[in-house]
């Protein structure tokens, strides 16, 4: 742990996996957020809303939409179903709203 009393230490990124594709994604991702509307920029803006100004926090928003596109990517290539950008889970069992 990196807390003792009320000091709290920084944590670092771990550096594992392949480096070109880590790099790849962390491109991706600069990509993704300046698009258009795509789930990926959402995050990156409810991430950033607290202190838009802030480098560190826009530098953690990104590492963390990162993190989700190398989940959706592993999630697209296990499942071998195409990307669905805005994909809507089942509906809620119950009554159907009239």
């Amino acid at each position: 742990t990196h807390q003792s009393g009320t000091f709290r230490g920084q944590t670092k990124l771990a550096k594992f996996g392949n480096a070109r594709l880590r790099r790849s994604l962390w491109m991706a991702a600069n990509v993704a957020i300046r698009q258009r509307e795509n789930s990926f920029r959402d995050k990156y803006a409810r991430y950033i809303a607290k202190d838009p100004t802030n480098p560190d926090l826009k530098r953690k928003a990104l590492t963390a939409v990162t993190a989700k596109m190398a989940r959706v990517v592993h999630a697209v290539i296990k499942s071998g179903t195409p990307y669905r950008p805005f994909f809507q889970g089942a509906e809620p069992r119950g009554r159907t709203p009239v």
